[in-house]
């Protein structure tokens, strides 16, 4: 009975298609699930358009990046928010086709984000300059 219910826990865990992301030194945490492509606020302009786009959400200040395209290329999104200075932040969705990255990111209510997204390779944190977005600004309320 025991080694049933360790494969029914198993298999439970399994299904949920929801990973938990380590975050870097930011007030921002990370989910991934798989809800299929979407087009987003802003997309990725070439080689495709929309390979890869993105979106903010004010109602809890998410941002959320979606891979629309198997093309072996990772999204990223890079970003400036109104609490951190002039520092640039990116966040790479290298999970896959069909993947959407969740960057919670808890901005103060009058904050603000302005982002873009773009088609890179993930391992060697590169991305093609030509298939960046526009820049898009969005204000946290």
């Amino acid at each position: 009975m025991k080694k049933h219910s360790k494969l029914i826990g198993a298999a439970a865990a399994g299904m949920l298609a929801v990973l938990a992301v380590a975050a870097p030194a930011s007030a921002s945490t990370y989910t991934v699930t798989y809800p299929g492509p979407h087009a987003g606020d802003l997309c990725t302009d070439e080689p495709n358009y929309c390979d890869g786009s993105a979106s903010f959400v004010r109602d809890g200040e998410h941002l959320l990046v979606w891979d629309n395209n198997a093309d072996g290329h990772s999204v990223m999104v890079m970003y400036y928010r109104s609490d951190s200075g002039n520092t640039q932040i990116r966040d790479w969705n290298q999970y896959g086709y069909g993947s959407r990255l969740d960057i919670n990111m808890n901005l103060p209510e009058t904050g603000w984000v302005e982002y873009r997204v773009c088609l890179g390779e993930y391992p060697t944190q590169t991305y093609d300059m030509n298939s960046c977005s526009g820049w898009l600004h969005e204000s946290a309320s």
